[in-house]
């Protein structure tokens, strides 16, 4: 009874602690599938991963939501825009809000930035123009300016830049920092980029909160102007919509799973005090999970929750195991030592497979792995110490679900072999398995693991074909030893895929060498200016102006990269350790960008989508490793417990059951990806518990309770994981339909060779 009284105090400190986490917003929920990725891969003194890379692009992209306004009058929409942008500025997390041709005054801060190497900066066309030898057109541009009411020489101009090289310079970089800064009109309609940037603390209940605001002031706009059509994309939007059907989710599968429970209980024993028991193990499962998770992350991720719902299928095992104990065999003390072994071996052998799921390199699959050993371990403690308070209730011999189990039983006893015979089956079952693994292919792309709300997908396909925003974000990464080796290949690769550029094939293109023109390419641009611009027109200029025109001098300072980052941010993001890299937008064919990278040793294209499926691929190939190594523990562990042959036969039970998920899996289409690999450690850790609570319990009179219990416990397990089968997420559902398949050969199996030769069932018919 003290025990008892202490555990109960426990487990209320764990809801509480749980409650308080979640209601003071210490854990957040995240759908982000960028927080899936492992960290494993350490930056090392040459640069970041790959995957790093990618990791801080998509993380820049995601402070970022674009809305396209689209309206037949143009006043109305620059009007309509304007207010739009007030009110979205004043949502909590919302750092700036810009309309097109609103970061004009940029140029001004830029110019005290790049005026004293402008004879170093120039725009493509300048470029172009003084290597052609046209240079008296650039002259004559220089004196249309000077007599423009709206010239811009200053006194600071005619010093540095006389022949005003830098304002095309800047308008060519703020073209490029600014793409269609401008209004698009397309089939009599009007189109107009809303540019966000929100705050960098953007997730869990603040983003849901931006995004119902979000949408909040789009349907009163509507409202407001039937006229007005507004499309919306962002990284924000997705994971807001998918963490809201995780939590759907979540519901509907407690809610169905708890319910069929519940029914299968009552009609087993005819009595609620065995559901109440039920309930205590189960409700204390979910409590230490997640009481777990809570402590362990700050962010707990949606599937993560989502396959916590599941540990109702687990935890139950070890109530139905302990209730089905008649009360005539052992005092209601000591229930509990009749299934002790069985419990315990089946504890371990679990708590092994999801120790192993816990080093998986995932954030995800760690929380899944201590979800489920802190909800397993409380389960056994509140079926040592609760249960027996509870006064026994005996199986009902005609009930339902008993009579079911019967005629199982007698029509799988037709069905078992001699000892012998099922040890070479095991065996092929043993060899089989890992001949499977090696032929059957993995799907590892994680475009086919979300479910991407339609109407989401559709704006964000019209705003890429209609303003060339948003989009698949690749990019290409430039490695060098130097800086400035670095600079120089960016140059080469840029004018490499300046054709695709042009065909449309790339809808644009920013790299760190548009803001930092290497030291080459500076001097280069001086040696032009010098000789072609300055030497032949310089002092017919100084004549119009009235100076002195100093010739540029080629061994002054030059810009680099280090002096840019505290006017220009944006660099940070064209840099990854000591890589460089080109964003580049609407690739349309990322192979005839690749091709042109061929000749480049230090440049190549990276997209994130093949970049994280690879990595994930490589996850896969490192969880089939970890399952082998439990298998081979369990059968190392077996072997000790009952020696080489049974134990053998006892292994091929969960080992069998692996091979019947991973060859259903495939014939029902599912991916065999590096999650539902995953998936079938806990295809391992609840058939091992099938075959050794047989195992344990299987003489007399016991064996057919265990039976029993076993099959009960199939019953609980096959509605929770069978559920997730239905879930509209396809990496939930393949999970789930892998782990159904998995069960339910586990628990053939886990009969099936453990039987005695001659099985007498409870009907009293025999083999």
């Amino acid at each position: 009874m003290r025990s008892a009284f202490i555990w109960t105090i426990c487990l209320v400190v764990m809801a509480s602690f749980s409650v308080w986490q979640f209601m003071t917003d210490r854990t957040e929920l995240d759908a982000d599938f960028l927080s899936l990725i492992g960290q494993e891969q350490e930056s090392n003194q040459d640069g970041v991963s790959d995957i790093d890379a990618v990791r801080a692009l998509l993380w820049e992209n995601g402070r970022q939501a674009i809305l396209m306004l689209s309206h037949p009058d143009r006043d109305q929409l620059e009007a309509l825009a304007e207010q739009l942008k007030t009110e979205i500025s004043q949502i909590d997390g919302t750092e700036n809000v810009t309309l097109p041709g609103q970061n004009a005054g940029r140029l001004d801060d830029v110019r005290s930035l790049y005026g004293p190497y402008a004879s170093g900066m120039l725009s493509d066309s300048d470029r172009t123009a003084l290597a052609n030898g046209q240079a008296d057109l650039m002259y004559q541009r220089t004196l249309q300016q000077l007599y423009s009411p709206a010239s811009s020489f200053t006194s600071t101009t005619l010093k540095q830049d006389p022949f005003l090289l830098m304002p095309e310079f800047l308008t060519d970089l703020a073209a490029k920092l600014d793409p269609e800064n401008d209004i698009v009109t397309k089939n009599d309609r009007s189109y107009l980029p809303l540019i966000v940037s929100l705050q960098s603390d953007q997730s869990g209940r603040h983003s849901q909160n931006w995004v119902d605001q979000i949408n909040r002031i789009i349907s009163d706009a509507h409202q407001n102007s039937p006229e007005l059509t507004i499309f919306k994309t962002g990284q924000i939007f997705f994971a807001v919509n998918e963490a809201a059907t995780a939590k759907s989710d979540v519901q509907t599968i407690a809610l169905i799973a708890t319910l069929g429970i519940v029914i299968m209980i009552g009609l087993t024993f005819f009595s609620p005090l065995p559901l109440i028991g039920a309930i205590v193990v189960v409700g204390s499962g979910l409590i230490a999970g997640a009481t777990a998770q809570t402590a362990f992350f700050g962010t707990i991720h949606a599937i993560a929750l989502v396959f916590g719902a599941t540990m109702i299928g687990i935890s139950i095992d070890y109530a139905l195991h302990f209730l089905v104990v008649p009360r005539g065999e052992t005092g209601s003390d000591d229930r509990f030592k009749a299934i002790r072994s069985g419990l315990g071996l089946g504890l371990l052998t679990s708590v092994i497979g999801f120790i192993a799921l816990g080093l998986s390199p995932t954030s995800l699959l760690l929380q899944i792995a201590i979800y489920s050993i802190a909800g397993l371990l409380s389960a056994y403690c509140s079926v040592k110490f609760l249960l027996p308070l509870f006064p026994a209730r005996e199986v009902r011999t005609n009930s339902p679900i008993a009579v079911i189990h019967n005629n199982l039983m007698v029509a799988l006893s037709y069905l078992v072999v001699s000892t012998r015979l099922r040890l070479l089956i095991a065996g092929l079952l043993i060899a089989a398995l890992p001949v499977t693994a090696f032929l059957v292919p993995g799907h590892d792309d994680i475009r086919a693991l979300g479910q991407s709300n339609p109407t989401l997908v559709s704006d964000a396909r019209t705003i890429s074909e209609t303003l060339g925003l948003g989009g698949s974000p690749a990019f290409i990464r430039i490695d060098g030893d130097s800086a400035q080796q670095r600079l120089e290949t960016s140059e080469a690769a840029r004018q490499a895929i300046s054709p695709l550029i042009a065909n449309g094939e790339i809808q644009g293109a920013i790299a760190l060498s548009d803001f930092v023109p290497s030291i080459a390419r500076q001097k280069a641009n001086r040696e032009l200016v010098r000789n072609n611009l300055y030497q032949p027109f310089a002092s017919e200029l100084g004549e119009a102006l009235q100076i002195s025109i100093n010739t540029p001098d080629l061994e002054a300072s030059y810009l680099i990269p280090n002096e840019v980052g505290n006017t220009l941010p944006e660099v940070t993001s064209l840099q990854a350790g000591a890589s460089d890299i080109i964003r580049l937008r609407g690739v349309s064919d990322s192979g005839a960008v690749a091709k042109i990278l061929e000749p480049f040793d230090n440049a190549r294209l990276i997209s994130p989508t093949e970049t994280i499926s690879a990595q994930f691929a490589e996850y896969r190939y490192w969880a089939y490793v970890a399952l082998g190594s439990v298998l081979l523990i369990a059968l190392f562990l077996a072997s000790l417990r009952y020696g080489v042959q049974k134990g053998i036969r006892i292994f091929s039970a969960p080992a069998g059951a692996i091979l019947f998920a991973l060859l259903g899996g495939t014939v029902l289409g599912v991916s065999i990806s590096f999650f539902t690999t995953m998936a079938m450690f806990l295809v391992f850790a609840i058939g091992a518990d099938y075959v050794l609570f047989l195992s344990e319990g299987n003489e007399g009179e016991k064996a057919a309770h265990t039976q029993l219990a076993v099959f009960l416990s199939l019953i609980s397990s096959v509605l929770a994981f069978g559920l997730l089968a239905t879930s509209p997420i396809p990496l939930v559902s393949d999970i789930g339909t892998v782990i159904a398949i998995g069960l339910v050969g586990a628990w053939f199996l886990a009969f099936w060779m453990t039987a005695p030769t001659k099985l007498t069932t409870t009907t009293g018919r025999a083999n």
